[in-house]
């Protein structure tokens, strides 16, 4: 992972209704030393966050530019290269005080806008994070106890990340991964400020990824069977719907603990390199389902199947199961146990 610009600038108040306080940087911050320091963090924040996916468009129109998305035609060429990233930056920073001046957000105190550029896996990517400061305890020359204000690294509270290369390439719709808060006025005002619209089929893909992650991990690294990995997904699923009763957060990480205890972390890394999956978990209910097996047992008959294969390759009609394929070991049963009838009646 290489940062290659990064640039910090300040838009904001420290009180309900005073005036917008605006200082922009004339160079670029180094990406060596304490900023990359603060770049580490701030990446680490983005892949521990749990981040809504979209895409650029007004009022659910992608086809219309907004300004955000005009600045970086502005400045950004077809192979992702910023002509002038110092003036970008500002011109967004100009953008983002109008948002808040000209929708008269009294209450929104704005902060510190860190923007910088990325590669990660071959891709280019723009971030931009709105942090503000946190009180601390220091030590002074003398020895005595003082106050201190750092940089609030610990939640990621607005932010947003444009991956520039699926933007450029104009093959996914999927490019912004951002994070707006929960207040209406701040989520409105950030997300008009990007011009991002949510993707509505995230929670639907985050879940698919889940289990996928699971049952290839299981099988791929844990060279367990199709059962085992089978039982590791219904495993994930029963977790799953214990902490949405108890009204928790799904963490990647609480998941990786209960359904791989011995090999948690090495997980965690698998679901978010292979398949893109943040610490905070979107869960589609549908999707959610298809984690158990259709299951039943009665009457010396026991009868356990993928949901996917109803009305493919299981069929239920007039209270009747038919399959038109079954797994090769219990062919093999029949056909042996058939074979021994047939040598004890000839």
């Amino acid at each position: 992972m290489a940062i290659k610009h990064v640039i910090i600038h300040v838009v904001k108040r420290d009180n309900d209704g005073e005036r917008l306080s605006k200082k922009l940087r004339e160079n670029e911050n180094s990406t060596q030393g304490m900023a990359a320091q603060l770049t580490d963090g701030l990446l680490e924040l983005f892949s521990n966050a749990h981040l809504n996916i979209g895409e650029f468009g007004v009022d659910g129109d992608n086809t219309v530019e907004p300004a955000f998305e005009q600045k970086l035609n502005k400045y950004y060429d077809n192979n992702c290269n910023c002509s002038n990233f110092v003036d970008l930056t500002k011109e967004l920073a100009d953008k983002f005080e109008s948002v808040i001046v000209g929708d008269q957000l009294q209450s929104v105190k704005g902060g510190y806008l860190v923007f910088y550029q990325y590669e990660r896996n071959n891709d280019d990517w723009l971030a931009i994070a709105i942090l503000n400061k946190t009180e601390g305890i220091d030590v002074a020359d003398n020895l005595e106890v003082v106050a201190s204000e750092i940089l609030d690294l610990k939640k990621l509270h607005l932010g947003a990340a444009v991956n520039l290369s699926q933007w450029r390439s104009d093959l996914s719709s999927r490019y912004i991964r951002f994070r707006t808060g929960l207040a209406a006025e701040v989520r409105d005002y950030f997300e008009k400020f990007i011009g991002c619209q949510r993707d509505k089929l995230a929670a639907s893909l985050e879940t698919k990824k889940l289990k996928n992650a699971i049952h290839d991990y299981a099988k791929d690294t844990c060279h367990m069977d199709d059962d085992v990995a089978s039982q590791k997904i219904a495993q994930a699923h029963d977790f799953i719907k214990v902490q949405q009763k108890a009204g928790s957060q799904l963490h990647l990480s609480h998941v990786a603990n209960h359904v791989f205890s011995d090999r948690a972390e090495d997980f965690c890394k698998h679901a978010r390199e292979h398949y893109d999956l943040p610490e905070e978990l979107a869960i589609d209910q549908k999707v959610l389902k298809s984690y158990r097996k259709i299951s039943g047992r009665g009457k010396g008959v026991s009868i356990s199947f993928d949901r996917e294969m109803l009305n493919t390759t299981v069929k239920y009609e007039n209270g009747q199961l038919t399959f038109s394929e079954i797994p090769d070991s219990l062919r093999s049963a029949i056909e042996e146990e058939l074979e021994d009838e047939h040598g004890e009646t000839s």
